[in-house]
């Protein structure tokens, strides 16, 4: 019974949505809402934005902290070919990954992006090894089924140049249109892909180390971690304020930690609103 239920609320997406029979007055109001800022209008047309570039101190500061741990990796031949190298003990007002996941060019782009109506999911530098052979389940195209709408601020730890160095590979909102519905959650290869595709264009977003993209992967069919060389990448992720799926484990487990460090961080954000973000 465990396992059907598993399987039930993972793979058919009509369950999830019936999560949001309860609140319609906010799908309305997301519906109706509106961002402040153009750069976020073009994530609610288009799914994404390029944001340009994090700067070079703070890209160097975060390489430089989480560049050894890479090290002690331990690369599986099965699942997932990547792995969180955030730690509890990184929730500090100095570690420069909270500096950056609290900024106004995240932060607060999630704020515009949701009308303000949000949670964190999750903090993670993600380190991708080389893959080779038959693809893994999220190196299929996927769209993210954690939400209805979510937020992704995405930023090269390194140098990210060629196909070989994994770039993030993904199809706008539109072209996401014309993929095949499906009730059931899709893991789709790369031919079926692009024949349900047709005249849509793959895009492949490529930068020098701290070149930022932000987009909705709840939105946009795209695909992960396929690297002939090792990749390193900071993921920020928020989700509507009635997700589908809780937030990670590493947000769970230390959210006092995270309100206390965002608190810090902005303090011109209300210590309540912090902890309606954090912990909901």
């Amino acid at each position: 019974m465990k396992n059907i239920l598993s399987f039930l609320r993972w793979r058919i997406v009509a369950i999830r949505y019936i999560t949001m029979l309860t609140n319609i007055r906010w799908m309305a109001y997301w519906r109706n809402y509106r961002p402040a800022s153009a750069s976020i209008e073009n994530i609610f047309k288009h799914g994404f934005f390029e944001a340009g570039k994090v700067s070079p101190e703070l890209t160097n500061q975060i390489r430089a902290l989480y560049q050894p741990r890479t090290d002690k990796v331990i690369e599986q031949e099965r699942g997932a070919p990547f792995v969180n190298l955030m730690q509890p003990k990184d929730i500090t007002p100095d570690n420069p990954v909270m500096k950056l996941a609290f900024s106004k060019d995240i932060f607060d782009a999630a704020h515009d992006y949701f009308g303000g109506h949000f949670i964190l999911d999750s903090i993670q530098i993600l380190h991708s090894w080389p893959t080779s052979g038959k693809l893994r389940e999220s190196q299929f195209w996927h769209k993210d089924y954690g939400d209805s709408k979510s937020f992704h601020a995405i930023v090269y730890l390194n140098d990210v140049k060629d196909i070989a160095d994994g770039p993030f590979v993904f199809i706008n909102k539109t072209d996401t249109k014309k993929i095949r519905f499906s009730p059931f959650v899709r893991r789709i290869p790369d031919d079926k892909f692009k024949k349900e595709l047709n005249d849509g264009e793959i895009r492949h977003f490529y930068g020098e180390a701290g070149s930022m993209v932000l987009v909705d992967p709840a939105v946009c069919y795209h695909f992960g971690s396929r690297c002939q060389n090792a990749r390193m990448a900071l993921f920020v992720t928020f989700n509507t304020s009635m997700p589908f799926v809780k937030p990670q484990d590493y947000v769970q487990q230390n959210a006092s930690s995270i309100i206390k460090t965002a608190a810090t961080l902005r303090p011109d954000l209300s210590r309540a609103f912090i902890e309606r973000i954090v912990s909901p």
